[in-house]
């Protein structure tokens, strides 16, 4: 069960992945996989997130709305529950 705590640190895993929902705003990684049905990880592909593509996370809307994210130099908005399936290493540094 993924959680997310107050703190803007993520909550990861013991390989230090974390889904995409649970990184803060501002924060780089890099997307190690993805989880879900052939048609979920084949749009996801198509949209440009394939694994070890770095993503940055640029806004979370409130309630579980939609994440705003880009990548490769291409601004795309995913709903929660198709970013929760996305797997993703953040990257050292601050978020910007």
């Amino acid at each position: 069960m993924w959680l997310r705590r107050k703190s803007n640190t993520p909550l990861g895993n013991d390989n230090g992945y974390v889904p995409l929902t649970c990184l803060p705003e501002g924060t780089k990684a890099v997307v190690t996989h993805t989880s879900g049905g052939l048609g979920v990880v084949r749009r996801l592909s198509e949209m440009g997130l394939t694994p070890g593509c770095e993503i940055t996370l640029k806004r979370k809307c409130s309630f579980r709305g939609p994440i705003e994210i880009e990548v490769r130099g291409v601004a795309l908005a995913l709903g929660y529950g198709l970013s929760a399936q996305i797997l993703v290493q953040p990257l050292e540094g601050k978020p910007n």
